[in-house]
Parts: C-alpha cells; structure tokens; sequence
C-alpha cells in the first residue's frame, strides 16, 4: 500500500493543520453504525469508560486496539494507527512550534 496525498490544480499538496483525534472518527463511525459506545465496549472487551474516553480524545489508538477495530467494524488497522500517528506527529509540531 502507497502514501497518498492530496494536490491542488499546481500539484502542491494540501496539507491540513487541522488537529482532530482518531477517537473522534472512531465517535462518528459508531454513530453512523447506530452502535452504542456500551455495546461496542462489550464486543472490543473493553471497559465503557474508557471507550467514552477515546471518543473524547482522552486515550489513544494502541496497535492492539486497531487489531480489534478492523475485526469489529472492518475498517483496516493500519488505517486507525495512521490516525492515530497524525494526530500525534501534529500534536507534536504544535507543542514544539515547528512548522
């Protein structure tokens, strides 16, 4: 599987400073899906707490979590830890003022 990026009529890429955490599209996701976050928690085997906690942004995606997200909802692992790393790598320049 390539990188893609995404280009303007020049051929520049776009790049977007917006910082959103992948809990927020894991959030989304479940809401599309008409999931409860306390049904999904149950399948994930995963106390509800702390799933309401990454759809808050206040946990992270870990490699086995991504595992567990592909077998339940069949969206692939590599694409939750490439949020996941996005977000952190942004979070970073942010914290750090690079640019």
């Amino acid at each position: 599987m390539g990188t893609y990026k995404v280009l303007n009529k020049a051929g520049k890429e776009i790049v977007s400073d917006v910082l959103f955490h992948p809990g927020l599209v894991l959030g989304e996701e479940l809401s599309a899906r008409n999931i409860s976050q306390k049904a999904f928690a149950e399948a994930l085997q995963m106390r509800p707490p702390h799933l309401n906690e990454l759809i808050k942004g206040k946990r992270n995606i870990s490699a086995i979590l991504a595992v567990k997200l592909e077998q339940q909802l069949g969206i692939s692992a590599g694409f939750w830890m490439r949020l996941q790393m996005d977000y952190d790598l942004k979070l970073a320049k942010k914290q750090l003022k690079v640019a």
